[in-house]
């Protein structure tokens, strides 16, 4: 099979594709439902085996899918995920068929559609390169930040030349089959905590026999919302607060969370630097009784950013030139969540992101995607891939 080849071998799999897709939707793969998470993952196995791939269990729970002999360089890593947000005792569980080529259905874009144009690609590269290298490692926890592989793509993951996320192709404006679709060239970084501001309750008839967490809590929460500051890519949330037992109660205990993102490292760190100290600033003071507040904290998480850098940009022209000769709308994009492209660009892999399926509505219950506009993707993957390694 020839490069020009391509759309009419992908017409000829569309079937395929979309009962792949289907039989993925229907399999209820919410992070914390492991028994359902592997399901998928042995399904992923067993296709892709079927298909002629070799697959590797990574870190017990994830896969990783190689085509060819993997000895040809460059080395291209697809990034996938099968978990998704959905639990399994919700409403949201079905695939379902809409008009005008649209389906709706749990993780359909988010990345189900994906994690399929990053096999089927492989497997249309398979027809034109018999000797290439092109692997695709599919994490059971993204939603989660990919905690129990994080080490992997940190550690150097398997030493991929370029690293290419299978995350939604983001349209610009209402999902459409004209409407542009984005390619990702930087993502922000993200941290957050959990914290716990320690008092002294007591009565509220006698407040000075206390010290107010839920003070020590609000006065803490303005000095962290302080921190914003959108003119350079930071935001700082104070999510959650909860605390207290009762109206009549100077509360003794209040509970909280704090998350930020950050398009730069060096941003990221230097506010979690900033909220650390916050956390250990002294806000409420009783000296009658020789007490004063303080604050129990955990980090949950800290993903670095996708740096735009030049790097990355090579991928990034590389798709656009791609879809150019494709007749595809498709502009280069920043996004503010962040994927495991995070993890591959930080370790100094060109990375870029966003070259999955055609999505809109991820992580709700509208949740739909274009299925013409998933096979063109197929296409500008293809295409992306081919030229990467027939011109290194």
């Amino acid at each position: 099979m020839q490069l020009n080849d391509i759309s009419q071998w992908i017409d000829s799999q569309s079937a395929a594709v979309e009962n792949a897709l289907r039989d993925f939707v229907e399999i209820n793969t919410y992070t914390a439902n492991t028994d359902g998470v592997d399901t998928g993952m042995d399904a992923l196995s067993k296709l892709a085996e079927t298909l002629g791939f070799t697959v590797k269990t990574v870190n017990a729970r994830h896969r990783l899918i190689c085509s060819s002999n993997n000895t040809r360089k460059p080395r291209v890593l697809l990034i996938s995920h099968m978990d998704t947000v959905f639990p399994p005792e919700g409403d949201f569980l079905h695939y379902e068929t809409l008009e005008n080529g649209f389906v709706r259905g749990p993780g359909v874009g988010d990345i189900k559609g994906g994690m399929l144009i990053g096999l089927w690609s492989m497997l249309a590269l398979r027809e034109m390169i018999p000797d290439h290298d092109v692997q695709m490692v599919v994490s059971a926890d993204e939603e989660k930040g990919s905690p129990t592989i994080r080490d992997w793509y940190i550690e150097g993951h398997v030493d991929a030349d370029y690293c290419i996320g299978l995350e939604p192709g983001f349209p610009q404006g209402e999902l459409t089959p004209e409407v542009d679709l984005g390619v990702v060239y930087q993502r922000r970084g993200y941290g957050a905590y959990y914290f716990t501001v320690q008092g002294v309750a007591c009565h509220s008839g006698s407040p000075h026999l206390g010290v107010d967490a839920v003070e020590s809590y609000a006065r803490r929460v303005i000095d962290l919302k302080a921190l914003n500051d959108w003119d350079n890519g930071i935001s700082v949330t104070v999510g959650m607060g909860s605390g207290g037992i009762s109206p009549n109660t100077v509360s003794g205990e209040m509970r909280g969370t704090v998350s930020w993102r950050f398009e730069r490292l060096e941003d990221g760190q230097r506010i979690q630097r900033a909220i650390e100290d916050i956390f250990e600033r002294v806000y409420v003071t009783n000296e009658a009784l020789g007490a004063s507040d303080h604050v129990d904290y955990d980090l949950d998480t800290f993903i670095p950013p996708m740096e735009r850098n030049e790097r990355n940009q090579k991928l990034v022209d590389l798709v656009l030139a791609e879809a150019q000769r494709l007749n595809q709308n498709v502009v280069p994009i920043a996004r503010g969540g962040g994927s495991d492209a995070n993890w591959t660009s930080a370790s100094g892999t060109p990375s870029i992101c966003g070259m999955g399926a055609p999505a809109q509505g991820i992580h709700t219950t509208q949740e739909k995607i274009y299925l013409p506009g998933m096979l063109e993707r197929i296409n500008l993957l293809t295409s992306t891939l081919y030229r990467l390694i027939t011109e290194a």
